[in-house]
């Protein structure tokens, strides 16, 4: 399919440019001059036409706006069947030159075999005259020998020459004797000491097919979009939000997410909060109320249950509060990042605020959070702006959960592992 270039003659449009208001259709001298006028051109918005008529997951991909949809398609169009026949052809050739190697190997083994044999044997000629073995057997013949007769005289007699063959050996020449054996076994080492080419061939083959095969796997099993485990609250879509914002700020790959304390109405309190949640990191606390209103927040930090209160800092600024009635992200400021949580047995979880400096100490201001929950679980307040970012459109007054007073009716906590 051709469509003409109504800038440029004789060129081929290639390209979509989508705009916030309209789109453009590009061709290559479009594209270079935007580039040389050093127009901004966001390469993320540029649909190449071929592509997009070929493939409908490259197209999706540039609808969307969830990072983690947009890497799972992305690696479904960039592994197309080209580059997964090329790689599977790879593989193959591998598997037969395994095969060959194998056969070598085998043959390798046959004449290391055949060679362990020799040197046994060679070893045991060697020990024999050493230690003097045709006089060890003659010996233990006569025994035999004597035995049948029922001599005893004689039976001593060669009982005697045995202790004088073992003394000589082990006692008055033991030192000679285990000489000997060391340079025998020297020489010998020295002897069996080859390399084994064909099986060191093997196992660098045997790598390569290892590392191919590894890689073929992952890109035949694509990483399928992270989901937040058994959530009755969280929609899909902010699930990916949530998600993207906690890959983004940790700078991490989530493994799972999963539930671990969930309470409904009467149940919430914070005595059972603290029970669940003390000396766990990464929670994810999620909110419910009565008029189906669902806010919460996200945050790396331990929480310590504390009789006393203290503020836990976010040393990697990855906390944020939530909106999910107003899609919005409220991430933690730089300036913040001391008064990421405030843990106090007598609260409910609170997120931010400020604090007055006492000497050494923070001390903790209850009127001047931006997320508070209060000990009963149905008192709090909002007011984000103190150490949490709100954006530029709002204001320091706008609630998370959309009314003054709430009145929370559910509540669930997940912890976040990480890759």
């Amino acid at each position: 399919m051709k469509i003409p270039c109504l800038k440029h003659q004789g060129s081929d449009v290639h390209f979509i440019f989508l705009k916030e208001q309209q789109v453009d259709f590009l061709c290559d001298l479009c594209q270079t001059n935007m580039l040389d006028q050093h127009q901004q051109l966001d390469f993320s918005k540029l649909i190449n036409i071929q592509k997009a008529l070929k493939q409908p997951e490259y197209l999706t991909s540039k609808i969307i706006n969830s990072e983690q949809l947009i890497t799972f398609l992305k690696e479904l169009y960039q592994n197309d069947d080209n580059n997964i026949n090329l790689q599977l052809i790879e593989i193959e050739n591998i598997i037969q030159q395994l095969q060959i190697q194998l056969t070598n190997v085998q043959i390798e083994l046959q004449v290391l075999q055949k060679s362990y044999n020799e040197f046994r044997q060679q070893i045991r000629e060697n020990l024999e005259y050493i230690i003097k073995f045709d006089e060890f057997k003659r010996y233990i013949d006569n025994l035999q020998q004597l035995q049948e007769t029922i001599n005893p005289q004689r039976i001593s007699e060669n009982e005697r020459n045995l202790y004088f063959y073992f003394k000589i050996l082990t006692k008055d020449n033991l030192q000679s004797t285990q000489n000997k054996i060391f340079n025998l076994l020297e020489y010998n080492n020295q002897y069996m000491n080859q390399e084994n080419n064909q099986f060191n061939n093997l196992q660098e083959l045997y790598n390569q097919f290892n590392q191919q095969s590894t890689a073929f796997k992952n890109q035949i099993n694509p990483k399928f979009p992270k989901t937040i485990q058994n959530t009755q609250l969280i929609t899909k879509e902010f699930q990916s939000k949530i998600i993207d914002t906690i890959i983004q700020k940790s700078k991490k790959q989530v493994k799972k997410i999963n539930l671990i304390y969930k309470w409904y109405k009467s149940d919430l309190n914070a005595e059972k909060f603290w029970n669940n949640v003390d000396g766990q990191d990464n929670l994810l606390i999620v909110f419910s109320l009565q008029n189906d209103t669902i806010f919460g927040a996200y945050s790396p930090c331990k929480w310590i249950k504390s009789q006393n209160g203290q503020y836990v800092k976010d040393e990697t600024l990855s906390s944020f509060l939530f909106s999910q009635k107003y899609s919005e992200i409220y991430p933690i400021k730089q300036e913040g990042q001391e008064y990421a949580i405030y843990c106090h047995t007598k609260y409910g979880p609170i997120f931010g605020g400020v604090s007055i400096l006492s000497g050494y100490y923070f001390t903790f201001s209850s009127n001047n959070n931006d997320l508070q929950i209060l000990s009963d679980f149905k008192v709090g307040s909002s007011n984000i702006g103190m150490a949490y970012q709100i954006n530029s459109s709002g204001s320091l007054n706008t609630l998370p959960f959309g009314q003054s007073e709430q009145k929370i009716i559910m509540c669930e906590i997940f912890q976040v592992s990480f890759i």
